[in-house]
């Protein structure tokens, strides 16, 4: 699976007053209506189970650029948000200069080996500024050649996105 490339986000909560959160590979969309999202995670995770005991989550989009944000959430640990700045934005931990935030909630889980599916629903999804998107390949992180976003010019998005039409 090293050969496939694949985009990288960080799904964080709150536990009480602190972050918590994971970084995740195997992201995907499962339904426009209702709008569901999923993604894949190690049954040996220690950080999902109190991501999944959070009323709500959110799926940060990781721009190019945000290795380190990646690397520290990776890490095993309570001090995976040490170095890494965020806000609380309606009750998620939302990560300083993501491409977009999804808040979502717990739908489903599902077993697959060893790892777990999960189904998140989606309550609402912002676009937070243009540039390229942090992908992982061939063992490493790399960026999108010619994604057209044009990495790092900062742009805002247009806010609140709507995820399909009526």
């Amino acid at each position: 699976m090293r050969l496939f490339p694949t985009g990288v986000v960080a799904v964080t909560a709150l536990a009480g007053p602190r972050p918590v959160g994971l970084v995740v590979g195997s992201f995907f969309s499962v339904s426009l209506d209702p709008a569901q999202v999923g993604f894949c995670v190690g049954n040996g995770s220690t950080s999902w189970p109190l991501v999944r005991a959070a009323p709500c989550f959110a799926v940060n989009v990781l721009a190019a650029g945000q290795q380190d944000v990646a690397a520290a959430l990776s890490r095993p640990g309570a001090a995976k948000f040490a170095g890494v700045d965020w806000r609380a934005s309606d009750g998620v931990p939302v990560i300083d200069d993501v491409l977009a935030c999804l808040e979502c909630t717990f739908v489903a889980e599902h077993p697959a080996g060893d790892h777990r599916i999960v189904v998140a629903g989606v309550r609402r999804a912002r676009v937070l500024r243009r540039a390229d998107p942090l992908v992982f390949h061939q063992r490493r992180f790399a960026t999108v050649a010619g994604a057209g976003h044009g990495a790092g010019d900062g742009t805002v998005g247009g806010g609140e996105v709507r995820l399909y039409r009526r």
